[in-house]
């Protein structure tokens, strides 16, 4: 017997596939036990992922669409807009969820991507972050932080600064400054 794909039984849970191939799926998982626990396997994957970014617990690089479909969830979402090389003032309240930062950027033309962080209160230490996954063609980027860590972090300033890095070295795309306020803001 022929197993589904990774890619079949993923858009088969996302229900991304049209009702040919749903039907398809649902007659080869009825007799399949082996693709029936490689998609329990999956979606436990995906819920420990989701459990972890509503948590705060991870960073992440998003798509729009993704924090749209989190937005669409309930999940209570702080968004700040930077411009290129812009700067924020910005603080989290007591019910959010997630903290999003669009960072607008000219990545045309960009083949490999880094993110560098750097924290005032740790000027001696770089978090950065290589070969970012990005859409050239948004114009942004979307960076949510760990909102375990922002909610213990004292004000500070943050800078993020993204990097394309190509055969002849880095070239700086552009500086982000967040100026966080300690504290909470209330919603």
């Amino acid at each position: 017997m022929n197993h589904l794909s990774t890619e079949a039984l993923l858009d088969y849970w996302l229900h991304e596939t049209d009702d040919a191939a749903t039907d398809a799926a649902d007659a080869h998982l009825m007799q399949c036990e082996a693709c029936g626990e490689r998609l329990d396997a999956l979606v436990a994957l995906g819920q420990g992922v989701r459990g972890a970014l509503r948590a705060g617990a991870v960073s992440a690089l998003a798509g729009p669409a993704f924090v749209q479909r989190l937005a669409a969830q309930g999940l209570r979402i702080r968004e700040y807009r930077l411009p290129h090389n812009g700067s924020v003032n910005c603080q989290v309240a007591p019910d959010d969820d997630l903290l999003v930062a669009h960072l607008e950027a000219p990545l045309q033309g960009v083949g490999r991507l880094d993110l560098v962080a750097q924290l005032s209160i740790e000027p001696e230490v770089q978090h950065r972050l290589q070969d970012i996954p990005f859409n050239a063609e948004a114009g942004e980027l979307l960076y949510l932080p760990r909102m375990d860590r922002v909610r213990q972090l004292p004000a500070h300033t943050m800078q993020l600064t993204l990097l394309a890095v190509e055969a002849q070295g880095e070239r700086e795309l552009g500086r982000y400054i967040f100026h966080h306020q300690a504290g909470a803001l209330s919603s």
